[in-house]
């Protein structure tokens, strides 16, 4: 046989591929000769002041030139993918011809490969962006930065070192990956290989166009502050880093929300499990970082003030991009298998992950211990009624429940660790119990903590002006609360907790800042959150199943036992009642690869009434033969709610084995003969027939018969079979009603019997389908408000940050301000606040 080594294969593009290797290796040394130069570079300013800055020349020749190399790999997969060259095994795996551009999009990022691909790619844009603002700061924070590229890099070699492989290339070709397929004995075999496996149907969504980018955005951005903190660690100063650390902060906090929620749309759109929000391992493990994040950023607003926290500051900034690699980990070691909808599958890369999450908790570990001693902390204690103090208190609430959300996520790595057997069987309801009594204490800090000062004791001005948004608040909670019937306690609480965030904040907003939208950031994102919170409590909360399963049919053991009660049966074109509404099943259509169920919504109280209202939703699905019924919701948004409708069980069209019935019959005009499925009247006989499939001849003799057929719902059809003699030949024109699936024949005359003989043919098909299910979110829209308006308080807050560095610097360049940094850095005299008040 032919070795696959001597075959001569036809059709391939290897040059591509041959340059994606080129730029992946090239990335990598580029990387790490930019650590090393920003390494030595910091490590002789002090010293040498011209060699560190050779060292530094150098260190940017070797980024930028890694940032090349990156934006090269992506153009190059890119270029393979649109070009549909099914030799990549990466293009094979993740795209196919049929995909619209925007999903060939998606196609990059929805492999480990491309993913990782998607953070350098990040990584590297705001490394240049360093390179330009970063100033005094930049050889350090650099180092950090050009070392998390490194690891990166090394994701993406695809190289054997000691017969280990490092890193999977997205440029490896499937003849090399299965070389034990036949098929790569041909060498013409890309003939055979004429599409590719295709984007996961789930994925197929515009939201998975943005998000992915908008979350490894947000992940590739927790690196900044991260690296500020060991900066500072590294160069023993904690006073002018702050302000470029709050700014990136804020960005990385508003870009990882953002990224979230959008995860969250897709998966209320997109997925069938019927909310926004699953607490799957893979949402938590993204969440976590974030929650821990906005920890930081507040304990680092209390250091800015006060000196405050910066020991709480540092470790919550470090912790929130250490959680990224250890989420980093959980959705690609394969660990999650298949606890997760979304996770990753192992590429065998376990070990090299785990060495990439350890590298920096060594070094961050190491840092810490390194500067913990040095760090400024002021002698005097915060007062307990002093605003730093109560921001510290909500950062270790939001740590604290951030540790508690770790460990249930990390049961399945417990279990490969211990051999138990721990799982969590029903996550909403899990972590819903206890996160509900976190976000009370985080809702009501935020509604308070604005009210008081700085260094301030003896707060009665802020008690007096919080009294009334306190009262309204009450108000509002027994309204709503008595409207929507809220009677569980903590929920109850939960809902006088969103509103107090919400009166207080507004209240804040116009009564104490006077409107100053431009230093309103952190009410305006309180505010959006208090609405956030408000919307998940009443959607999520009082959402109504209203497809109930009253006729207690047993769908089989695929349901359990609560999906068979909230799952209702609807055959095509019988309605059913359905909450407020009589729906009907009207039909399919085929949209490649997904068929669309046609469903109507009448609200009426009786089935014979005239509807106030008429919609029809499109919930589409496709039974995929890897995955199974692949089911994709659609939805009827309203102001006030939404009407929310997937299909969780379709009739297979595949296995449609049609059966005849032929009945042949007699009749007189005005005789009725039973069919069966339908009753036949013989109405009369029309010896002039007409007809558009019968044109008359001289010498014809022509009848036809005109029947009412009426089925065993009462629905009535009409048909005109017809008999002619042509040339002494007896003929026939068939009548089809498509409606019943049946053909009836006017076979001959009788006129010795005074009647006529018909041959009614009826096609029984299996009968069509779905197993539908329906909830209404109440209020859901709240939810997305609050989103919104969080995200503009960050937007409002980085620029705010922004020109408060702006000004003081030409202060500074001014003489306004005393440069205490000796960096020509930003400054923020910190340790000065805390030697005075020492």
């Amino acid at each position: 046989m032919e070795k696959a080594l001597d075959i001569q294969y036809i059709g391939e593009w290897l040059l591509p591929g041959n340059l994606g290797h080129l730029f992946t290796l090239i990335s990598m040394v580029a990387a790490l000769l930019a650590a090393i130069g920003f390494y030595k570079a910091a490590s002789t300013e002090r010293v040498n002041l011209t060699e560190s800055s050779s060292w530094q020349k150098l260190a940017r020749t070797g980024f930028i030139l890694h940032a090349f190399s990156v934006v090269a790999i992506i153009l190059i997969l890119f270029f393979l993918i649109l070009n549909h060259r099914f030799e990549y095994k990466y293009v094979w795996q993740h795209s196919s011809r049929s995909l619209p551009v925007y999903y060939m999009i998606s196609c990059f990022w929805e492999g480990q490969e491309g993913s990782f691909l998607l953070w350098q790619f990040w990584t590297a844009f705001l490394g240049l962006i360093l390179l330009k603002f970063a100033r005094g700061w930049e050889n350090r924070v650099m180092s950090v930065v050009s070392l998390l590229q490194i690891f990166l890099a090394a994701m993406l070699i695809g190289i054997y070192f000691f017969g280990y492989k490092i890193g999977s290339s997205p440029f490896v070709l499937l003849r090399d990956e299965m070389k034990d397929s036949p098929i790569f004995m041909r060498a013409n075999y890309l003939e055979f290989v004429t599409d590719g496996r295709g984007l996961n149907p789930l994925l197929q969504n515009y939201w998975m166009v943005i998000h992915p980018p908008t979350l490894f955005l947000g992940f590739a951005l927790t690196v900044i502050p991260f690296a500020y903190v060991l900066a500072a660690l590294w160069k023993r100063n904690f006073d002018d880093w702050v302000r470029p650390a709050l700014v990136w902060s804020l960005i990385t906090g508003g870009v990882l929300g953002v990224g979230i929620l959008m995860g969250g749309a897709w998966a209320y759109e997109a997925l069938s499990f019927g909310g926004f929000w699953a607490w799957d391992p893979v949402e938590n493990a993204s969440l976590v970082p974030w929650i821990v994040l906005i920890g930081g950023i507040h304990t680092l607003l209390a250091y800015k003030h006060t000196g405050h926290a910066l020991r709480a500051t540092s470790t919550m900034l470090i912790l929130s991009f250490l959680l990224i690699l250890y989420s980093t980990f959980l959705t690609r070691s394969g660990i999650l298998g298949d606890s997760s909808v979304h996770s990753f599958t192992d590429l065998g890369m376990s070990g090299q992950l785990l060495v990439f999450m350890l590298a920096f908790i060594i070094l961050s570990a190491g840092l810490l211990v390194y500067g913990w001693k040095a760090m400024p902390a002021p002698v005097k204690e915060e007062a307990t009624d002093s605003r730093e103090f109560w921001m510290f208190v909500g950062s270790l609430v939001l740590l604290l429940v951030s540790v508690l959300i770790t460990l249930d996520t990390s049961w399945p790595v417990v279990n490969k660790l211990f051999g138990t057997k721990i799982t969590i069987t029903e996550p909403i309801t899990h972590y819903n119990r206890y996160t509900v009594w976190f976000a009370i204490v985080v809702s009501l800090l935020s509604a308070i903590i604005q009210y008081l000062r700085y260094k301030k004791t003896g707060n009665s001005t802020a008690v007096k002006k919080i009294v009334a948004p306190t009262l309204v608040a009450l108000a509002l909670t027994l309204i709503i609360g008595f409207a929507l019937q809220i009677t569980h306690f903590a929920y109850g609480l939960l809902l006088f907790a969103t509103l107090f965030t919400i009166t207080a904040n507004a209240n804040y907003l116009f009564t104490v800042l006077s409107g100053k939208i431009k230093v309103a950031g952190g009410s305006v994102a309180h505010l959006g959150f208090g609405i956030l919170l408000l919307g998940a409590l009443i959607s999520a909360g009082k959402q109504e199943t209203i497809s109930i399963n009253t006729a207690g049919i047993d769908y089989g053991e695929a349901f359990n036992e609560k999906n068979k009660r909230e799952n209702i049966l609807l055959y095509k074109d019988r309605p059913i009642q359905m909450g407020p509404y009589w729906v009907t099943y009207i039909g399919d259509s085929l949209v490649p690869p997904n068929t669309l169920y046609k469903v109507r919504y009448e609200k009426k109280v009786n089935e014979e009434d005239k509807p106030s209202e008429v919609f029809t939703l499109y919930p589409n699905a496709q039974i995929n033969p890897n995955m199974g019924l692949i089911a994709n919701p659609d939805t009827r948004h309203y102001l006030t709610k939404d009407i929310f409708t997937h299909v969780s069980s379709v009739a297979d069209k595949s296995k449609d084995n049609e059966s005849e019935q032929l009945k042949e019959i007699e009749l007189a005009p005005g005789d009725t003969a039973i069919t069966s499925g339908s009753f036949v009247v013989l109405k009369r006989i029309n010896p002039n027939p007409v007809a558009i499939n019968y044109v008359p001849a001289e010498g014809d003799i022509a009848a036809s018969a005109q029947l009412e057929v009426i089925d065993m719902q009462g629905k009535k059809y009409t048909a005109e079979p017809i008999y002619y003699i042509r040339n002494s030949v007896e003929n026939n024109v068939v009548a089809e009603i498509e409606g019943m699936n049946m053909t009836i024949k006017f076979e001959k005359i009788l006129p010795d019997k005074g009647k006529i003989k018909l041959a009614i043919v009826e096609r029984n098909r299996p009968v069509d389908f779905i197993i539908l299910k329906a909830i209404i979110f109440p209020y859901i829209n709240l939810l997305w408000l609050g989103c919104l308006i969080m995200t503009v308080g960050f937007i409002i807050s980085v620029v705010h940050r922004y020109q408060q560095g702006r000004s003081q610097k030409t202060k500074l360049a001014t003489g306004g301000v005393n440069d205490i940094s000796g960096g020509g850095a930003l400054i923020q005299p910190v340790t000065a606040i805390r030697d005075k008040e020492g």
